[in-house]
């Protein structure tokens, strides 16, 4: 009985890539807005606005296009699992994002951003273990980590997660420590 599902979130390449595409599908529509409201009220958009548009507007749906295309060539799932004694992530093609800890263990979850000397670093979600361990939840597929966080509150309600940003963790090393 305990290994029935309390959260299960589960996307596929194959989907984020309608995504990207519908993206690229609305830089085209702004880009037919622009000529029609250029041809309805014969006026055109002053050259140093057009240009700069319709340029950047056509490079990023073909970026967007591409990336679609990369994601429909190179299928995977990106699925996480918590039931009343595992919380399961798996990445896909990245094993550093993948994992399989005990619930029990969960200390609580945390926004990072470490800085260094270029400044601030990337924004980093995850869970920290009572160990002090680190575990990095990549957000690219869509997924919620309050959704997350509010389904291993049901099984441990210890777990905390502070609405602030742990600025003093340098990278996955450091962990901040839940009893203050």
């Amino acid at each position: 009985m305990n290994d029935l599902p309390v959260y299960h979130f589960k996307r596929s390449r194959k989907q984020r890539a309608k995504l990207f595409t519908r993206m690229g599908l609305f830089c085209w529509l702004y880009i037919l807005g622009l000529l029609a409201y250029e041809s309805l009220s014969e006026q055109r958009v002053p050259e140093a606005i057009r240009l700069p548009l319709l340029i950047a507007l056509s490079l990023a749906s073909m970026v967007l296009f591409f990336i679609a295309w990369w994601h429909l060539r190179h299928p995977a799932e990106y699925e996480a699992i918590i039931t009343r004694e595992r919380f399961r992530v798996r990445y896909p093609d990245h094993a550093p994002w993948s994992f399989d800890v005990a619930v029990a263990e969960i200390a609580g979850f945390e926004n990072r951003q470490a800085s260094n000397h270029a400044g601030k670093g990337m924004m980093q979600h995850g869970i920290l273990m009572r160990d002090g361990r680190f575990f990095h939840i990549s957000m690219n597929y869509g997924n919620k980590i309050s959704d997350m966080y509010q389904a291993v509150k049901t099984i441990n309600p210890e777990v905390s997660y502070p609405k602030t940003v742990n600025k003093k963790a340098s990278g996955l090393g450091i962990q901040r420590d839940y009893k203050d």
